[in-house]
């Protein structure tokens, strides 16, 4: 590929003579290209390492070093959103059951890949622009990592084959590209931010878009947040409360010290998954645990479930409590929250019109897309989070998300309104005139009381001291002068 012209220095870059011209060495297809490889290195690190560790340390383990690895390939498919097809066991069927823990990482490890394929090209120039040909050398790194991810992802997917299990390479082709694409954006967006100094404005990545969405970004991160915070903390308090349940399922496994740490770490991929179906059932909605089970605010029936210590926090079958259903506050908090934000900012932005229809217009935009951005979203988290472990009673996991388009709509669009009445309205304005105006008036009148009281004293004091005169000067002078006689001390005796 022909060097790219970006600003002076040209005899400073990296390139090496070929008979067919000056190839670069870093160029955004190879840069890509292996950020794709190395990506792919090690989330099949973190998946065959723990696998191999449970095998050999597992004296009962029938699956050797080979079927080590190849469940390590099955369980990197899975965390990428692909599906497994069991052929024979107890268990047959589909398994498409997402652990968004090992999704998480998997999207991290392609972000970091990213950024730094991305800042190896050095999009940015010496004076903090963004250099020429930039966009293109940077698509081009995305395009080569995202399509070297897939296809390697694919060539796993097809020789993770045995007996009993293989997974779906359809599948784990597609959902490969997701998370590749989804990871080089966020990394190749990482690599462009910079901090200020030296003459050098600061660039964010949300400030990268145009207004309002920047804040509109802001706020739906911040509610997201605050409703993945929520529904970590009631996780975390029901595995406080029936920490008993979960120790008795874990025992009753005897996986011994290695399996006991290779059954945490799997929890702990889990633990996301758990957290997006306490979500659901926060937010009003209900959740499926098999065939016949039902969870939700109002209760929980519960039939067989899959021999997961973590699934001890289920509740016991019956009627909840009246003070479950107060557990909707939270999520209403969050998302009047990230409302809040959300206003402060479209209050905080300068317009260059004069006339009010820009400012309403662009106000109403922002909140719309807030809550239909939010909608949206949970939506997708908690389709993402639904799936199934076979053909029998374990075919339908996760959140039913019929149950959750009505009580999520409330819960976004009634905190959103409410708050934008309050921030955005003469209402709020108006309600602290009248409150300074109630203190002013009850002031006023605690003065004109106290002035009042204070005048009639000084009437009453000047009425006692002339009525004091008047009496002394009616007095004849015999008396004053006995009076004055008894009130003054007498004179010492005269020698």
């Amino acid at each position: 590929m022909a060097g790219n012209g970006g600003g002076g220095g040209r005899g400073r870059e990296d390139r090496t003579r070929t008979d067919r011209g000056d190839v670069r060495l870093d160029s955004p297809v190879l840069a890509g290209a292996l950020a794709a490889l190395g990506a792919l290195a090690t989330g099949l690190a973190i998946t065959v390492v723990p696998a191999l560790v449970a095998q050999l340390s597992s004296a009962q383990g029938s699956l050797g070093v080979l079927g080590a690895i190849l469940l390590a390939l099955d369980a990197l498919v899975l965390g990428h959103g692909g599906s497994l097809l069991l052929q024979a066991g107890s268990v047959t069927g589909s398994i498409a059951v997402m652990p968004f823990g090992l999704t998480i990482v998997l999207l991290v490890v392609v972000a970091l890949a990213a950024r730094r394929a991305v800042r190896r090209l050095r999009p940015i120039s010496a004076d903090g622009a963004l250099r020429a040909r930039a966009l293109r050398d940077g698509g081009m790194c995305l395009g080569a990592l995202v399509v070297v991810y897939t296809v390697g992802l694919g060539v796993l997917a097809a020789i993770a084959r045995s007996t009993l299990v293989h997974a779906v390479v359809p599948s784990a082709v597609v959902s490969g590209a997701l998370v590749s694409v989804v990871g080089g954006l966020a990394g190749a967006l990482l690599a462009l931010r910079r901090r200020g100094g030296g003459g050098i404005p600061e660039v964010r990545i949300l400030s990268l878009l145009p207004a309002p969405y920047g804040s509109v970004a802001r706020a739906v991160l911040l509610a997201l947040a605050g409703l993945a915070a929520s529904a970590a903390l009631v996780c975390t308090a029901m595995i406080a409360v029936r920490f008993g349940a979960v120790a008795s399922l874990h025992e009753s496994l005897h996986a011994g010290f290695w399996g006991s740490v290779v059954l945490l770490l799997l929890q702990l991929a889990l633990f996301p998954l758990i957290v997006v179906w306490v979500l659901v059932v926060i937010l009003g909605g209900s959740v499926t645990l098999g065939a016949g089970s039902v969870i939700s605010l109002a209760g929980a029936e519960t039939t067989v479930m899959p021999a997961l210590p973590l699934l001890g926090i289920v509740p016991d079958p019956g009627t909840a409590p009246w003070w479950t259903r107060l557990l909707l506050v939270l999520p209403v908090v969050a998302v009047a929250l990230g409302a809040i934000r959300l206003c402060r900012d479209l209050v905080g932005e300068e317009t260059d019109s004069a006339s009010a229809e820009p400012v309403l217009r662009e106000r109403v935009i922002a909140l719309v897309a807030y809550a239909v951005a939010l909608l949206l979203l949970v939506l997708l988290i908690a389709g993402l989070a639904t799936g199934g472990i076979g053909d029998g009673s374990l075919e339908a996991l996760g959140p039913r998300i019929g149950s959750l388009l009505l009580p999520l709509l409330g819960v976004v669009v009634v905190p959103t309104a409410a708050v934008a009445a309050v921030c955005l309205t003469p209402a709020l304005p108006w309600a602290r005139a009248r409150w300074a105006g109630l203190r002013g008036r009850v002031e006023a009148a605690e003065s004109r009381e106290n002035g009042s009281e204070s005048s009639h004293e000084h009437r009453a004091e000047g009425s006692r001291g002339s009525s004091r005169a008047d009496r002394t000067d009616d007095e004849p002078a015999g008396v004053r002068d006995a009076d004055a006689s008894v009130r003054t001390p007498s004179d010492p005796p005269s020698s």
